[in-house]
């Protein structure tokens, strides 16, 4: 479970903001167990409530898909900067760039997450493409109340606690500055970095808007019968008229025996390199009734790239969604409920929030759709918001910390949704005389 993700000097964020998963101890609406969805857990052996979804607010550039990218770029460091030196070259780019002092200062990440009763508090500041420093530390929930370090770096020199960092011995020489040395113990097997290495593998899922999960989804329905029948059974619930979905893998090469649906994909695919002599295409089909009149006559399997953007979105959202909900982790989502319902994007939050989450599995998405700020579905300690200063340095805040005018905090039967698009919270687009732009623009020449 993600407990806590906190940057500084990331793209728009200029100073500290911290994503908290914490339940606030002044929160109690949705989480009681007796209902049919809560939207927290209890933290066995410290009595905390952490919160399963988490909802970002925020106009269009505030820097909500900035927070996620970092989330993104963390999750790349931990697996890969030891066999990638250009991600840390990378980070050049990506610090706070609207002030000069940016470049000046490191960019610092920090998560904190518990395993298996273990809880682990990681983090590390980088500039210029070089690890500045670096920490671990961990508890264990059942034998401690306090944190142990496992090691903590200052550039080239690491200081590890041989007592709860075991099988490190003589790595430190082998870590380079371009490279954490949580990605560098991993490749030498030491058993916690390995461990951390798998959670981010395994249970830590980014999604941006601009990602494809289809191939993600339909390798779960090829090859996992539990997967293929969720998936397929939340589709035809849903009523898109769909009864059936097909999945088929062939290599086409541009020539022989293809559609124009395939040649068109592998024309695009040579337009992006080349060299591309052939492709693995997946032909995705869903199966339809055919009607004369009210009687069902036969069936008949359409392209899945002729259903609507919508079914196509949902589809591939589908894989990793039930994978999360079966296997628990966290699943982060830019962009949600683009080309969703609202009501079918409320369904699938509260598939997190039902007895079908098993495993500790939780949500966090960015979106634009207020239909969602509803009481009902999300706490006030859920919902957050992105907003710019007039710097341009984005800020981010939850529901439950905001004051209005300053003093007083939003009650738990506010409008949340109509209060939002008013303004009370900030965080909403701020547009300019539009009535002079219509005027300006609307004249006849």
């Amino acid at each position: 479970m993600l407990l806590d993700f906190t940057i500084q000097n990331f793209l728009s964020f200029q100073k500290e903001a911290s994503l908290s998963m914490l339940a606030a101890k002044t929160v109690k609406e949705i989480e009681s167990t007796e209902g049919e969805y809560v939207n927290t857990w209890i933290l066995p052996d410290v009595d905390t409530r952490i919160l399963r979804t988490s909802a970002i607010y925020g106009a269009n550039g505030s820097g909500k898909s900035n927070f996620i990218q970092a989330m993104s770029y963390f999750k790349e460091l931990v697996l890969s900067s030891f066999v990638n030196e250009t991600l840390m070259r990378n980070s050049q780019k990506l610090h706070y760039s609207l002030n000069p002092n940016g470049e000046k200062m490191p960019i610092a990440m920090q998560i904190i997450f518990v395993d298996n009763g273990i809880k682990y508090r990681y983090g590390f500041e980088i500039q210029e493409g070089k690890v500045l420093s670096e920490w671990l530390f961990t508890q264990n929930f059942s034998e401690s109340t306090k944190e142990s370090y496992c090691f903590k770096r200052e550039k080239n020199t690491i200081k590890v606690n041989s007592k709860t960092y075991k099988g490190a011995k003589g790595i430190n020489s082998k870590t380079r500055i371009n490279a954490l040395f949580i990605s560098t113990c991993a490749q030498f097997n030491v058993q916690i970095a390995m461990v951390i290495k798998e959670w981010f593998r395994k249970k830590f899922n980014v999604i941006s808007g601009l990602d494809n999960t289809l191939r993600y989804t339909a390798n779960c329905y090829m090859h996992n019968e539990d997967m293929h029948n969720k998936i397929l059974n939340f589709v035809k619930l849903i009523d898109l008229g769909i009864e059936d979905i097909s999945i088929t893998e062939k290599v086409i090469d541009g020539e022989n025996n293809i559609n124009q649906i395939e040649r068109l994909t592998f024309q695009l695919a040579q337009n992006i390199n080349p060299k591309i002599d052939k492709l693995n295409h997946l032909d995705i089909r869903a199966t339809h009734a055919v009607y004369e009149e009210d009687n069902i006559v036969g069936h008949t399997d359409i392209p899945f790239q002729m259903e609507s953007l919508g079914t196509n979105k949902l589809f591939a959202l589908l894989g990793p969604w039930f994978d999360t909900l079966k296997n628990g982790g966290v699943l982060i989502v830019d962009e949600y409920g683009a080309s969703l319902h609202t009501q079918l994007s409320l369904k699938l939050i509260n598939l997190f929030h039902s007895k079908m989450n098993l495993y500790g599995a939780q949500l966090i998405m960015s979106t634009h759709d207020t239909n969602l700020l509803r009481k009902d579905l999300l706490r006030r300690d859920q919902i957050w918001f992105v907003e710019k200063d007039k710097l341009g340095s984005s800020d981010l805040y939850s529901l439950v910390e905001y004051k209005v005018n300053q003093a007083t905090s939003v009650r738990n039967d506010a409008s949340f949704e109509k209060d939002y698009l008013l303004g009370k919270y900030g965080a909403i687009p701020y547009f300019g005389n539009i009535e002079k732009f219509i005027t300006d623009y609307g004249k006849e020449e």
